[in-house]
Formats: C-alpha cells, structure tokens, sequence
C-alpha cells in the first residue's frame, strides 16, 4: 500500500517504501485488511469470457487470487514477498490446488502462455511500468486494477486528516493527498481504459482489529516506526476512534474501485 498522502516519484524510492512488505509482521497485519467488495468480483467476471488461467500481481497473502482461485483453473498469485507468499499459503490452507504461489518480482517474471485476466490491486504503483507493461500486453487483453481497502473514516474526515498529518510527520513525511494521488494513478497512462466503477458496502471491523490493519501499511509498519513509537501510534488511533465504537466494533462503509482495459506496451 501506499503511504498515505505520501509521493515515492523515483523507481528507487519507491522500492525503498515496498521493501516493507518483505517484513513478517506486516504480512501478518495484512488480514486486518477490509476485504474488496463482492459485487466488484462478480461484475469483474462478467467482462471475462475465459476461465482459464489468471495472475495476480503483488498477490500479498491472496486476498484476490483467493478468490480467482474459486473461478480460474489455474491463478499465478505473484509477489516479491516470502513472508506474503506464505501468508497467503497460510489463508489458503490448500483449499485452491490451482493456485501458484509465485516469489518473484513482476519485472523478473517469465510465462510463454497468456491470461484470461490479470489483476492488480495497489501493489501497481510499485511496479515499474516501463518493463511490465509491454510483458502484460502480450500476456493479457484484460488488466483490473482493484483498489479501495482503506474506509471512511468513522472519525470523519477533519479529524482523520489531522491525525494523518502529525502522524506522517512524525514518521519524516509530508501528507500530500493530491500529489499522491496523481503518482498513483501514473499506470493508466500504460492502458486502453474499457470503465471504472465504483462499488459500495459496509463492514463491521473491532477497533483491534482496524488498528492492527494499519500496521500492514508501508508507513505505519512497526519495523520502520519502531516499538515505541508503534505504541504510541496505536494509543492515540484507539482514542481517536473509541467513541466511535459499540461494544468495540466499528461500523466501516467502504468503496471498491474497478479500472479495466487493455494493457499497452507504450504509454499514452
């Protein structure tokens, strides 16, 4: 995931914020995560005519190719990631034998046989689309780019923006909501948009929970703030969302987003 309202504009940079993926915790902080819609699956497959084979880019513990997995006689769930890989392996517990659970970056990454579908969900801002993409287009005619795992925030927004900004700070950063949207959006100059669509729903999350899903996030990973500071985040995150709370759970309303298209060897 990106770091909140945070710009990594330099293929360096922006290994240097993904290597804290490769960290077990965060891995573990993953399945805090809110899930993606379901209604967002449904209609993805209703654009796909083959059921064949698909592959998820930085699959992390499998929260997608879990689900292809019920769909695609064979998904290649890919991440960098050992401690995702297994994480993922772990969610699965063998219940999908179609599933390749892949260590190995998109950029290094060979097939000679193509995909009815392959889906990316932030794990695309890391990539470096210049050696991708050209690979995708000849691989794919479809690419989904799977995104919104982040809530409103019950607090509302003032207050979430103002946490986000002394806590961004504290970490060394500089919150940039606009900046970090347009770099998160550079992909789509590598494809033939068909839609975007929005889904809505809502979950219930514990306020544990929500706070422990923080921590799979580049810039709240507990590696990187350390212990101290880690707990000092969570205090405050916790007071913050209390009184928003019943009988510890938090009501969540969430927003999937879906970009579909074709994926191609040169940007627009």
């Amino acid at each position: 995931m990106h770091r909140p309202g945070q710009i990594a504009t330099s293929p360096s940079a922006r290994r240097a914020v993904a290597s804290a993926f490769a960290d077990a915790d965060v891995a573990r902080c993953y399945a805090a995560r809110p899930p993606y819609a379901p209604a967002l699956y449904e209609f993805l497959l209703g654009q796909v005519a083959g059921r064949g084979r698909a592959l998820d880019l930085g699959c992390g513990p499998g929260k997608v190719a879990i689900v292809l997995a019920d769909h695609f006689t064979e998904v290649v769930a890919l991440d960098p990631s050992a401690a995702m890989i297994e994480a993922g392996r772990a969610a699965d517990a063998g219940r999908h034998g179609g599933i390749a659970w892949t260590c190995e970056t998109a950029e290094t990454y060979r097939t000679d046989r193509g995909f009815d579908l392959v889906t990316a969900g932030t794990s695309v801002h890391w990539l470096d689309h210049a050696v991708v993409f050209p690979k995708l287009a000849g691989w794919t005619g479809i690419l989904a780019v799977i995104g919104g795992d982040e809530p409103t925030a019950p607090c509302g927004d003032a207050a979430w923006t103002a946490f986000l900004t002394r806590w961004i700070a504290r970490v060394g950063g500089r919150y940039d909501p606009a900046g970090a949207a347009a770099e998160a959006g550079r992909h789509e100059a590598w494809m033939d948009i068909a839609g975007r669509r929005d889904f809505r729903f809502a979950v219930r999350q514990s306020l544990a929970e929500f706070i422990r899903g923080q921590h799979s996030r580049a810039t709240w990973s507990r590696a990187v703030m350390g212990e101290a500071l880690a707990a000092e985040f969570d205090r405050e995150l916790e007071a913050l969302m209390r009184p928003f709370a019943t009988d510890g759970q938090l009501a969540l309303d969430m927003v999937s987003t879906l970009t579909w298209g074709a994926p191609r060897r040169r940007p627009l």
